[in-house]
């Protein structure tokens, strides 16, 4: 018997604003075996919560595991999943749906309220894809400000090269 504990969490910053989520899985002696944290785009946090739980349960499939406890500190979030309340917002219960059929495809599994200080290591996941983005914005921004340094010290006739080796890389892809 396998079981897994996996840890999740989503943000938004902005509501909505550009959001991420965390996942954290761990074995039952409480070591990690895997992380997620990744940028999804555009969304509120209650949609970045459930998107969170999607891809936790897309991610476990692939373990093989006969029970999996996930942990989410979103007591809505919780409770919509485990059917002791029910939504009415249709976006929600849409998401709702493809969790439960992702769930539903682990043998036993449920999905637990906790307090955020015990689920601390999903939060910080989610902070990560945040940071390792800006620090992609900021490197881009700085090879840029290369880029047009060098070129104002280009002849005109280098600058015309520089600009149709600009459009070939496009071009490509």
């Amino acid at each position: 018997m396998k079981k897994l504990f996996v840890y999740v969490d989503g943000a938004a910053k902005g509501e909505p604003g550009e959001a991420g989520i965390g996942i954290a899985v761990t074995d039952q002696n409480g070591a990690v075996i895997d992380e997620v944290s990744q940028l999804i785009g555009r969304a509120t946090t209650e949609v970045a919560e459930y998107r969170a739980l999607i891809e936790a349960a897309r991610h476990v499939a692939s373990y093989d595991a006969d029970s999996v406890i996930f942990f989410t500190d979103n007591q809505r979030v919780a409770n919509y999943v485990n059917r002791v309340f029910e939504t009415r917002e249709p976006h929600i219960k849409r998401l709702i749906e493809i969790a439960l059929g992702l769930l539903n495809r682990i043998p036993r599994w449920r999905v637990n309220y906790v307090d955020r200080d015990a689920n601390v290591r999903a939060p910080r996941l989610v902070e990560q894809a945040f940071h390792q983005s800006i620090q992609a914005q900021v490197s881009r921004e700085r090879m840029e400000l290369v880029l047009l340094a060098r070129a104002a010290t280009l002849s005109d006739d280098a600058m015309q090269r520089l600009i149709d080796y600009a459009e070939r890389l496009q071009e490509e892809g």
